[in-house]
């Protein structure tokens, strides 16, 4: 099994008082030991707590292979195949028993599929500033400008969409990923983060994530706020009554921001998560989470102990999806945690179920890592080339790997 060894980068998680790692290396144990009953109940387990991880769906798929349950085993394939196209099932010795079998067989051109490119975004425009390492996207209709928040840097900048030229707005210290304003426009909002990839980081400042109150028209900082301990302030949406939804990808926790206060409103204990993106339904009854591991939450504002999971269509993964926006009874997820990285838009039915989607784009090489989006005049627009993946074994960006910020962009209505 050639993904049997590949150990899991969450390895100081603690779950039920064993490691991950712990867990997989019984796991690999029985499979050495052809004692594959118990290889399947180590496997069942760890892709329970720890869904959509490429490993563990592939030796999953191993052991209900040599434990004679071919559907599921060949479900499996299809889910690892899905999350990571270059899977490479073909020559394993533990799938000799399914060779034989249509579904099987098909999974090939299914393969081929999932790998086929398609362009739908069309490019913008290229920013002047190279380095900048945007994510964060707002336009402010009301004054017609465009920000965009550096994650390198610590700043918001504006930017032309003609020319590209960028003009910095404000310093914000820390890294910047989610910038967002009020209905009125009188404050934007930035969820932030110290990251090692900012310039000059310093480790005594891991950990720190502050959300930055904004008056527009001055761009001057009017509120911090902070929660104790370690956190990584990934994205935020503002509601029409001034209330701020924030995401945190280093706890499973929403925290909500009324008046002066920052308090959790939405946690998630059961197993690892990792928050990202956030967005509110039409009429802002629900807000819609995007967790990397998991898949897509939908959380009733006035109730959010009543939460659910979505269940992604037939065709699609959970794993992976950063940024979130919805649409017109749909939702826009980027998911950058996949290969191949794709966009894609989930089509739901009255009652808020994901009933079909649409792939926007999948498998470009100009793309890099794509991370969140803005919906403006009806139009989503994203940054198609994150540089995250431009970062060495010591977080310093290798300039020679870099091209200019291009922001992309497709019609939602036709």
């Amino acid at each position: 099994m050639k993904k049997l060894l590949v150990l899991l980068l969450l390895s100081s998680s603690v779950l039920s008082g064993q490691t991950l790692n712990e867990m997989h290396a019984r796991s690999i144990k029985a499979y050495k030991r052809d004692d594959f009953k118990l290889f399947l109940e180590w496997t069942k387990r760890l892709d329970s707590i720890r869904p959509s991880h490429p490993s563990y769906t592939y030796n999953l798929a191993a052991a209900y292979a040599l434990n004679q349950q071919p559907e599921r085993a060949i479900a499996m394939l299809k889910k690892s195949i899905l999350m990571d196209g270059s899977t490479a099932y073909e020559q394993d010795k533990d799938f000799v028993s399914l060779h034989n079998l249509a579904g099987f067989q098909q999974l090939a051109q299914y393969k081929t599929t999932v790998q086929q490119p398609v362009s739908t975004s069309a490019k913008v425009v290229s920013l002047s500033e190279k380095d900048l390492h945007p994510e964060g996207l707002c336009y402010l209709a009301k004054k017609k400008k465009w920000l965009a928040g550096s994650v390198r840097k610590g700043k918001i900048v504006v930017f032309d969409l003609k020319s590209g030229e960028c003009i910095d707005w404000l310093d914000t210290d820390l890294p910047v990923f989610s910038i967002k304003a009020d209905e009125d426009e009188k404050y934007l909002w930035a969820a932030t983060a110290a990251v090692p990839e900012m310039e000059g980081f310093d480790l005594k400042w891991d950990g720190r994530g502050e959300v930055l109150k904004i008056e527009i028209k001055s761009k001057t900082i009017v509120a911090r706020f902070k929660a104790p301990g370690k956190h990584v302030f990934g994205d935020l949406i503002v509601a029409r009554d001034g209330a701020v939804y924030v995401s945190d990808s280093e706890n499973p926790v929403v925290y909500k921001i009324e008046g002066d206060a920052m308090i959790p409103w939405f946690r998630l204990n059961d197993r690892i998560y990792s928050f990202q993106g956030l967005t509110f339904n039409a009429d802002q009854s629900k807000i819609y989470l995007a967790d990397y591991l998991s898949g897509i939450v939908e959380i009733p504002v006035a109730a959010p102990k009543a939460f659910r999971f979505l269940s992604m269509p037939d065709g699609t993964v959970e794993k992976g999806i950063d940024g979130l926006v919805w649409f017109d009874q749909s939702l826009i997820a980027i998911h950058n945690g996949v290969k191949p990285i794709r966009v894609i838009r989930y089509k739901m039915d009255g009652a808020g179920n994901l009933v079909g989607y649409e792939t926007i784009d999948n498998n470009r090489p100009e793309f890099a890592e794509p991370t969140l989006g803005t919906v403006a005049k009806d139009a989503f627009y994203f940054f198609g080339n994150c540089p995250w993946p431009a970062y060495d074994i010591r977080h310093q960006l290798d300039l020679s790997k870099l091209q200019a910020p291009e922001l992309y962009s497709f019609r939602l209505r036709k």
